[in-house]
């Protein structure tokens, strides 16, 4: 009995680890990175205002070029790690 109960946490834990493993690769492959303003229409909770004052504590990327300086991109969103973020109520702690 003990043994049958550490076997389904076992299996419980395999199943939950390979679909996170999977949801990361899918969402990897598929991101589609969006600016500000798209991020602020796909995502309404968001405004310009908020972007400009907590858009740090959203996961973001940019490119960097060292030329005479650093020349900087604007920023890009991840839409589906954002979204998935929405989803699973993690948003809520930035």
């Amino acid at each position: 009995q003990e043994l049958r109960n550490m076997d389904r946490l076992l299996r419980a834990e395999i199943v939950a680890e390979v679909r996170k493993s999977m949801t990361e690769i899918l969402e990897t492959a598929n991101e589609r990175w969006l600016t500000g303003d798209e991020l602020c229409e796909q995502f309404q909770m968001f405004s310009k205002g908020w972007l400009k004052a907590y858009g740090d504590r959203l996961p973001r990327q940019r490119a960097e070029v060292m030329d005479d300086g650093i020349k900087v991109s604007r920023w890009a969103y991840p839409q589906h790690r954002i979204a998935r973020m929405i989803r699973e109520g993690t948003i809520k702690e930035l």
